[in-house]
């Protein structure tokens, strides 16, 4: 997810059919998808932590399951998220050489 996340922010940022406030947008979206991811994991770890946390094994596995579906779930919103940004550059790209470099940027075909 991290590497996504890195690989797509510097993209965006590189791209001029974005502004300033929408780059800022972007960097508040990606802070909320890691964050969250962040305390899904904090939830794995406080299973894997079994002397502090007293629980079922039925229980620790309900936690982690929950933890994971969520992790797969933010991976799933950053990905369609980066999918949006980069049509959105297409779709302001003027001329055929920019569609190119757009998609020469991105690695689209």
């Amino acid at each position: 997810m991290v590497a996504e996340y890195k690989r797509a922010w510097a993209l965006f940022r590189q791209d001029k059919h974005f502004t300033a406030d929408e780059i800022k947008y972007m960097g508040k979206v990606y802070t909320g998808i890691l964050d969250e991811s962040v305390k899904n994991i904090d939830q794995i770890f406080l299973v894997v932590n079994s002397f502090a946390t007293q629980m079922s094994d039925a229980k620790r596995l309900e936690i982690i399951n929950n933890a994971y579906a969520q992790v797969e779930s933010n991976y799933s919103d950053l990905k369609a998220f980066n999918r949006e940004n980069v049509l959105v550059s297409l779709q302001r790209a003027k001329t055929k050489n920019d569609v190119a470099v757009v998609k020469d940027l991105y690695g689209l075909q």
